[in-house]
């Protein structure tokens, strides 16, 4: 198993109502787009990107003018992001498959991006991942992993305990992901958190 492939009662619709009631609907996902280094004309590449909320909050922010790719397992997860890029006249490439294993060139992306995905697969394949990032980026390009950290105080910590706990990797709650990137030729630059318990690290990759 490579993660969580969300299928017709977890996903598209129904993923994207349950998520909103988490606290990860669309005022999120505009969170995340602004902590993110954008810029017009770029090309972004969205790891596990579900029903690509990301995506479609990054094209919005840079009035379209981006070139936006997604990857997931599920393919109930993209047949709903195709209907919600229409709606938002937001044009996305879609590719079912794990994000340890990617159909792309070295070098193709400006900005690699992964939001709460992470911590929906195995180890193995975050470290594959990672891997995977650093060849498709550019030279001196992106990648940001926002995903459940260990929290700071805050009430909303304390309301998503559950959700918190069964969510949490040992990469994420040890901070071992800097040093995964590093082996990987992706220097931490950033980190911030969105939520009391989502953080998003910053790597940029070496010359």
């Amino acid at each position: 198993m490579k993660g969580n492939n969300f299928g017709w009662l977890f996903g598209g619709k129904h993923y994207d109502f349950f998520a909103t009631i988490l606290g990860f609907g669309m005022p999120y996902y505009n969170q995340v787009a602004e902590v993110l280094p954008l810029e017009t004309g770029m090309s972004v590449l969205d790891l596990g990107c579900g029903t690509e909320s990301v995506g479609i909050a990054i094209s919005r922010h840079l009035a379209k003018d981006v070139d936006i790719h997604g990857v997931d397992l599920s393919g109930t997860q993209l047949d709903y992001a195709i209907i919600k890029g229409l709606r938002s006249g937001v044009s996305l490439n879609l590719y079912r498959g794990s994000m340890d294993l990617l159909p792309f060139s070295d070098g193709s992306f400006d900005l690699v991006v992964t939001s709460v995905a992470f911590c929906e697969t195995t180890s193995e394949v975050r470290k594959g991942a990672i891997m995977e990032a650093s060849r498709v980026l550019k030279d001196k390009g992106f990648f940001a992993i926002v995903d459940c950290a260990k929290p700071i105080l805050g009430m909303d910590t304390v309301m998503m305990l559950p959700f918190f706990m069964f969510k949490e990797t040992a990469e994420s709650w040890n901070n071992h992901y800097p040093d995964i990137c590093l082996e990987n030729n992706l220097i931490l630059e950033n980190e911030i958190y969105i939520k009391s318990y989502v953080k998003c690290q910053l790597f940029r990759k070496a010359d």
